[in-house]
């Protein structure tokens, strides 16, 4: 028997989004080229063809196996595409994940069944089939654009009130869209420059150099706890500190 998962992020987002496996009855057994599903004879199933333009080939579940699964093979349409860009699926549905408002809401409150979440930051990308799926909302992955981002959700959280905690210290206030926190910029598609990092690597104009060095050892277990964040968590927060978000 070869190789393949049981389950795949296609066979959700398809799912999700009301899709109907598509193909033929397979004659062998084999893996999906796209998303790693394995095949068993008689499963729907169709050659594996891309375009001249197909450029996420490194991005292959099974370069070579010449097989796309039945739930794969939906999402190549170019409606297919807009669709699955941006979303929380689950095999019952789909709940919005584009305005700042509904990511903050999903990433607050994840599904507690296998679910995918996609934030596309380009047109047409192909994320249906390549974002990871998750079996945990307390550990979890979003794919952002080209990039599978790790989120723990307990640390996540607190961040929240840590971020604000080091903001203010540090002379940041809230605003009516901001909560305060001490990071230079957060980026919502991860293509600004400097995303993440933090002010207080800037001493200042007020603080004596004497106020300042005490300033940042009063907080560093804070600093250093924010540090440690992942890029998804830090990607997050820029959702989580915006309570102004649904006008965005």
């Amino acid at each position: 028997m070869m190789s393949g998962t049981s389950i795949s992020s296609s066979v959700i987002v398809s799912s999700g989004l009301g899709y109907k496996p598509e193909g033929v009855a397979s004659k062998v057994e084999g893996v999906c080229s796209f998303c790693g599903l394995h095949i068993a004879k008689g499963d729907l199933a169709s050659p594996f063809s891309v375009s001249s333009a197909f450029m996420d080939d490194i991005s292959l579940a099974a370069r070579g196996s010449g097989l796309t699964c039945g739930h794969c093979a939906p999402l190549m349409t170019a409606t297919a595409l807009r669709e699955s860009g941006y979303g929380v699926f689950t095999k019952g549905g789909t709940q919005p994940f584009r305005k700042w408002v509904d990511i903050a809401n999903a990433i607050r409150n994840p599904p507690n069944e296998p679910f995918v979440m996609a934030y596309a930051t380009a047109n047409n990308q192909h994320m249906g089939w390549r974002a990871p799926v998750n079996f945990s909302s307390a550990l979890f992955y979003v794919r952002v654009g080209l990039r599978n981002l790790k989120i723990r959700h307990k640390y996540l959280m607190e961040a929240v009130d840590v971020s604000q905690v080091v903001g203010l210290a540090f002379g940041r206030e809230s605003s009516a869209k901001t909560l305060a926190h001490p990071f230079v910029r957060l980026s919502s598609d991860l293509k600004e420059i400097g995303h993440a990092g933090l002010i207080v690597n800037y001493k200042p104009k007020e603080l004596e150099d004497e106020a300042y060095r005490k300033l940042l050892a009063e907080h560093q277990d804070n600093i250093d706890f924010l540090m440690d964040l992942t890029l998804g968590e830090t990607w997050a927060l820029r959702f989580l500190l915006t309570p102004g978000a649904g006008s965005l």
